[in-house]
């Protein structure tokens, strides 16, 4: 699916259209020889009410292995998604679940039975170790919606499948 990419111009903010959603461009950059454009990508505390991606992520979580869309492009030293002339910007918490599906399912193509499911729950056992704690089950159920949202909001912009 091709994904047309719209300027937007407003309020003296400039926004594109990229995927399904209108993001702020906060500037751009050259890699090798190649002009990106910046965008935030809201993580799920900052994006107002639900993606359009959610009732399908919410209903697909334990079946859904995502096609990663996007690429990976080296600037500095870190990789950085991107989706066609667009580096999205992400929280440290989403780009970590981003290279975890990016790891998980284009990188090492894991067996059948493995699933996002599996990405999000490895996800957040990861965020007990780094806390040294174990989340209480209301904890670990805002985690679930959480990454369900962000993992719409990735969806939306065309990085996943």
């Amino acid at each position: 699916m091709n994904h047309i990419v719209t300027e937007v111009k407003g309020d003296g903010i400039n926004k594109v259209k990229v995927g399904n959603l209108e993001l702020e461009v906060v500037g751009e950059v050259e890699v090798d020889g190649k002009i990106y454009k910046v965008v935030n990508v809201p993580n799920a505390d900052e994006f107002p009410g639900f993606p359009p991606s959610w009732d399908w992520v919410r209903k697909n979580m334990l079946t859904w292995r995502p096609f990663f869309k996007g690429k990976m492009v080296k600037v500095g030293d870190i990789e950085v998604p991107s989706v066609g002339d667009f580096l999205l910007n992400l929280d440290e918490d989403m780009y970590e679940l981003v290279r975890r599906i990016y790891e998980t399912f284009k990188v090492n193509k894991p067996p059948i039975e493995v699933n996002v499911s599996v990405v999000v729950t490895d996800h957040i056992h990861g965020l007990e170790r780094k806390l040294g704690r174990t989340f209480s089950e209301e904890e670990m159920s805002n985690l679930y919606i959480r990454y369900a949202i962000e993992l719409a909001i990735l969806r939306d912009v065309g990085l996943i499948n």
